[in-house]
């Protein structure tokens, strides 16, 4: 004779119903959540921004020294660069004229080009990609010469 009441199996284990219920609210709930605040994502947006222009400056201030030049446009301004081209704000043209420079910079550290072309490349590259945050609106940083 056992001791232990008498209970039916689904008394004892939630069933899947009400698991997947239970699943659902937590998403639901965890979706609505604040999360990060709003100014603080847009803000880190800009300056994601902002980071491909500074770090075309940064690869034109690098030059003549090719190599270190390819390690900051790849370390700071490649990624924002792909970024910036890809807001959904910018017109294709203005998208389509940072990646075409961005691509001839590219093509300028994978080659043996001279410094002075590689420099005029990035200088196109940074007309282009402050041309793409003018256009958005976004705070164009000031490039030291």
């Amino acid at each position: 004779m056992s001791l232990r009441p008498r209970v039916s199996p689904s008394v004892r284990r939630p069933s899947v119903l009400w698991r997947a219920t239970a699943a659902w609210i937590a998403l639901v709930l965890s979706a609505c959540s604040p999360g990060a605040d709003a100014s603080s994502t847009s803000s880190q947006a800009a300056r994601g921004l902002a980071a491909s222009s500074a770090g075309v400056c940064q690869a034109i201030e690098a030059l003549p020294d090719v190599t270190a030049a390819e390690r900051v446009f790849t370390n700071v301004a490649h990624e924002a660069l792909h970024g910036l081209a890809a807001d959904p704000r910018l017109s294709r043209s203005v998208s389509a004229r940072v990646l075409e420079a961005m691509q001839k910079v590219e093509a300028d550290f994978s080659g043996s080009t001279a410094a002075s072309a590689l420099g005029d490349d990035l200088a196109e590259l940074q007309i282009s990609t402050d041309v793409a945050l003018g256009a958005l609106g976004e705070e164009v940083p000031v490039c030291a010469e």
